[in-house]
């Protein structure tokens, strides 16, 4: 079990598992054809820096849950796959509730995740509303097809429920 202090960082982390370095580069090799950089954003805990984000769609140069979307977190910290998946479930719970494919949904998203270090660059590209790719330095550590998953993945740091309101309209490029 996560002492508080470290079950809030990871939960923020979390909400930073995907970002560049070279992964910037690669947005057309993982998907978007033409990507447009919408925001960039560092988050701090205690004064730590946890890891910075970047959001990028596909040609738009405004957010819309419709378009192709890639988050790219680069860590600054190390986290356990376990706690990132850990955090995941209940970051998706905090903002949506417990829908009945939570843990079908969260065991997807698991099989993607590994250790991360300081240094480490996870990469979410999703090109459908149902489908997401996630990369890890640049590496795919899975393809996950299920319903909603853009939305119900990257609201952790997209939605207007997510940790950080002002982050994530930060990352939104609002």
């Amino acid at each position: 079990m996560l002492d508080p202090v470290r079950k809030g960082l990871v939960a923020l982390a979390t909400a930073a598992m995907l970002l560049p370095g070279a992964a910037s580069a690669n947005l057309r090799t993982f998907g978007l054809v033409q990507p447009v950089e919408l925001g960039t954003v560092t988050l701090r805990w205690l004064g730590l820096v946890v890891y910075r984000a970047r959001l990028h769609t596909d040609g738009a140069r405004r957010f819309d849950w419709g378009s192709p979307l890639a988050l790219e977190i680069e860590y600054f910290r190390s986290i356990d796959r376990e706690d990132l998946i850990q955090s995941t479930r209940s970051e998706i719970m905090r903002i949506e509730g417990t829908q009945p494919d939570l843990d079908t949904l969260v065991g997807k998203l698991g099989s993607c995740f590994r250790n991360v270090g300081k240094g480490d660059v996870f990469t979410a590209v999703s090109t459908r509303p149902d489908r997401m790719e996630l990369y890890l330095n640049g590496e795919r550590t899975c393809n996950i097809r299920h319903s909603d998953v853009r939305k119900r993945f990257l609201g952790i740091w997209l939605s207007e429920k997510s940790r950080s309101a002002r982050l994530s309209a930060e990352l939104r490029g609002e």
